[in-house]
């Protein structure tokens, strides 16, 4: 299982560096509403990815996904295209 999950790391972590590495900025532009929604809708997928793998035992994969949905809330909120409060101390089961 460590060795899974070191490779599932590595190849995440090489995708990042890769899209970081290829990155190009675009000219400043409006954000419509469209866009905001269809991120949050991406989000929302990952989410849903993040409970399919979770059930399927695949808990390295719903962690990532998982991320991936945080990361682009996270992008929204700090771009003050959206407000919401992240919620802390997970409470025990």
């Amino acid at each position: 299982m460590k060795d899974d999950v070191r490779l599932t790391a590595e190849r995440y972590i090489q995708g990042v560096e890769s899209a970081l590495t290829g990155l190009v900025k675009e000219s400043s532009q409006k954000i419509n509403s469209g866009m905001v929604d269809f991120i949050i809708d991406s989000a929302n997928r990952y989410l849903q990815d993040a409970n399919y793998y979770l059930r399927c035992g695949r808990e390295v994969v719903a962690l990532a996904s998982a991320s991936y949905a945080e990361g682009l809330l996270d992008a929204l909120r700090i771009l003050g295209l959206v407000n919401f409060t992240w919620r802390r101390g997970f409470e025990e089961a």
